[in-house]
């Protein structure tokens, strides 16, 4: 029998009217590699922006119900899987997705890859569940949606927001006990060219090696660590001088180049680096606003030199 070219099953998925998902779920996660258009329209996500992100993530149902621990045992044991299970769209709303999981054969390499198929299952708000599953799915959703604010989505470290109530918070301590307290900032050179040339998603999963880098150098449970904008994250630093500052700026530095991250179309460098800065703040003068305001224009006044010195050609 004549088989269908991989172009033609990639435009019949494509098209079809069930949400389609295929993701790799050989490690800890289930890390989506392929959503159809039917489930961006569904999700409220577009592909770009699902594309590498765990799939359970988006469940409005705990690590430990009944839904989420059958499903893991199944994806264990290979087994097809039929359920429903709530999400949560890109609005906050929960929609009770109808779900086929089957494992797929022909899986290159050691992953385990699976078919998602998904049908919303009559309407939002889990119109088609029972008051139990829908309480319980309402009340995750709520603790979950609770705390997207405190978390940055593409680095996992502390956001913006949560990151200046703790500063300020910090910043009283030590106007009132006299202590020693910094900003170190770290700029992602060029991600712009970065993001251009590779996507968002290549972008994003540089951020999280970057701020998984930062993030490990600093393991006190009382540093502080942000994301700030599109290619800054920020550390608070405490109780330490400007010298021994720099030098652990200068160690993630080396870190982020041995990362090895190529970047071919840069200006400063043919790999992703980072430039540190550190201020040291003023808190019997100055608020949050004004500490991060110096600590974000610190990264201008030494403009970084070309770096090609050190990367391939």
């Amino acid at each position: 029998m004549e088989t269908l070219s991989y172009e033609l099953l990639q435009e019949i998925v494509s098209a079809s009217s069930l949400g389609v998902l295929v993701a790799d779920a050989s490690g800890p996660s289930v890390e989506i590699v392929y959503a159809n258009a039917a489930y961006s329209a569904a999700s409220g996500y577009s592909a770009d922006e699902l594309i590498g992100t765990d799939w359970l993530a988006y469940a409005a149902a705990s690590d430990d119900s009944e839904e989420i621990v059958e499903l893991r045992r199944r994806i264990v044991t290979d087994e097809s899987f039929a359920a429903s299970l709530p999400l949560l769209d890109r609005d906050g709303e929960i929609w009770l997705a109808r779900f086929d999981l089957r494992p797929l054969s022909a899986a290159d390499d050691d992953r385990r890859m699976l078919l998602i198929q998904l049908d919303k299952a009559e309407g939002r708000s889990g119109e088609a569940a029972g008051p139990e599953f829908l309480k319980r799915a309402l009340g995750f959703a709520r603790r979950k949606i609770a705390s997207l604010d405190r978390v940055d989505q593409v680095t996992g470290l502390m956001s913006r927001s949560q990151f200046e109530t703790f500063l300020r918070r910090d910043l009283a301590i030590a106007r009132r006990e006299g202590n020693e307290l910094g900003v170190l900032v770290f700029d992602v050179a060029e991600l712009d060219i970065y993001r251009t040339t590779f996507g968002h998603n290549a972008a994003d999963s540089c951020l999280r090696m970057i701020g998984a880098q930062i993030s490990g150098t600093f393991r006190r449970s009382g540093d502080l660590c942000a994301r700030l904008d599109e290619s800054t994250i920020c550390v608070v630093v405490r109780d330490q001088t400007a010298e021994q500052s720099s030098r652990l700026g200068a160690l993630i530095e080396k870190k982020v180049r041995n990362l090895g991250l190529h970047n071919p179309r840069g200006n400063l460098s043919r790999y992703i680096v980072v430039r540190s800065s550190f201020v040291t703040a003023d808190p019997a003068s100055e608020d949050v606003d004004q500490l991060l305001s110096r600590a974000l224009d610190a990264r201008n006044e030494n403009p970084p030199e070309p770096l090609f010195a050190d990367s391939a050609s």
